[in-house]
């Protein structure tokens, strides 16, 4: 393809008695291209590429309405959905080309984490997840949530504060769901975990919470102040439970009044068929199965301590097809005249 000023020289010099062979020395190109401009009655243009992988309509209107209910959704997840619910077949650089288009990306600053043996260390934090429903009323959710900084497997209990009796509660629990404890638990300088520090800035931990981690048989360890990035790995893990877990929630259909063992199971059922089958993009491992292999390392906790604890194990709650065909609402939109609103006005 030539630009129309070229087109129009070559035309020009031919008429003038220069040869195919002067031209294509001339402009640089070869003696077919020459032909071909010659032969043409104006400028050559491509013609439309094909694009095999892109969205067909219906998949247009589901990430419109993805995006549009969650912005901050992952494109990978996304990409999931598409390819389940949709049938997309495109790759997924073909996909984010795409989704490029509909959402800016968000350039962040990579973070630098230090990496740890099977085994050694958990790291736990407080997520706020915002108001979210539960009974027949709108809370304010919060997440514990626990990872272990081997496998980089998570575990995720709710919970409506962050008291000190809560915290170690739901932390029990978590330690239980990833399958045991590992040589030390890392928080941050939470009330829940520590009460004040030393003049040298050591932190001094809650009696409750010293209490718990020699049952548990743990070594209790607190960040420095103002280090978040020390319990990098939980962090980034918070970071996907508000952008994965809550836009993926989003997508499922909800109980009339749920509760709180509800959005424990919801996490359970994100973490296993999201996170568990994602290949870590540091450990270069699949989640679950550096998982599996973690657990070997962990010491499992006392049934009796867990009883102690009265919270309820997770109940997985069921997929149904009612849930598949209830996330195809709406992937048809009809326009209609709007003569016929008007008439429904009146």
């Amino acid at each position: 393809m030539q630009s129309g000023e070229t087109h129009v020289e070559l035309q020009a010099l031919h008429r003038l008695g220069w040869s195919v062979s002067e031209l294509a020395r001339e402009f640089g190109l070869s003696r077919t291209t020459v032909y071909k401009e010659l032969a043409s009655p104006g400028p050559r243009r491509y013609g439309p590429r094909e694009r095999p992988a892109a969205l067909s309509d219906a998949q247009l209107i589901y990430v419109d309405r993805r995006l549009t209910v969650c912005p901050s959704i992952r494109g990978t997840d996304l990409y999931v959905e598409l390819r389940a619910e949709y049938g997309y077949a495109g790759s997924y650089p073909a996909f984010q080309r795409q989704l490029r288009l509909l959402r800016p990306a968000v350039i962040r600053d990579p973070e630098i984490r230090f990496e740890t043996d099977p085994g050694v260390q958990t790291q736990v934090d407080w997520a706020e997840l915002g108001p979210w429903p539960l009974g027949d009323q709108t809370v304010e959710l919060h997440a514990m949530v626990a990872i272990l900084g081997c496998s980089r497997a998570p575990a995720v209990r709710f919970a409506i504060d962050e008291t000190r009796p809560t915290s170690l509660e739901r932390l029990a629990w978590c330690l239980h769901d990833l399958g045991g404890v590992t040589r030390e638990v890392l928080t941050d300088r939470d009330p829940a975990f520590c009460i004040g520090q030393t003049a040298d800035g050591a932190a001094i931990l809650a009696p409750e919470w010293v209490d718990v981690a020699g049952v548990l048989g743990v070594v209790p360890r607190a960040c420095r102040p103002y280090r978040a990035k020390t319990k990098g790995k939980v962090e980034r893990m918070i970071r996907e439970v508000k952008e994965s877990f809550l836009a993926w929630l989003s997508g499922q259909p909800l109980p009339l009044h749920p509760t709180l063992v509800d959005y424990d199971a919801f996490a359970r059922r994100w973490i296993e068929q999201i996170v568990f089958r994602r290949r870590h993009r540091t450990t270069e491992r699949v989640v679950g199965e550096a998982w599996a292999d973690e657990r070997g390392r962990l010491r499992p906790i006392p049934d009796r301590i867990m009883a102690s604890l009265g919270s309820p194990e997770i109940v997985p709650i069921p997929v149904s097809e009612d849930d598949r065909r209830l996330r195809r609402l709406g992937e048809r939109v009809e326009v209609r005249d709007l003569a016929e609103y008007e008439q429904v006005a009146r």
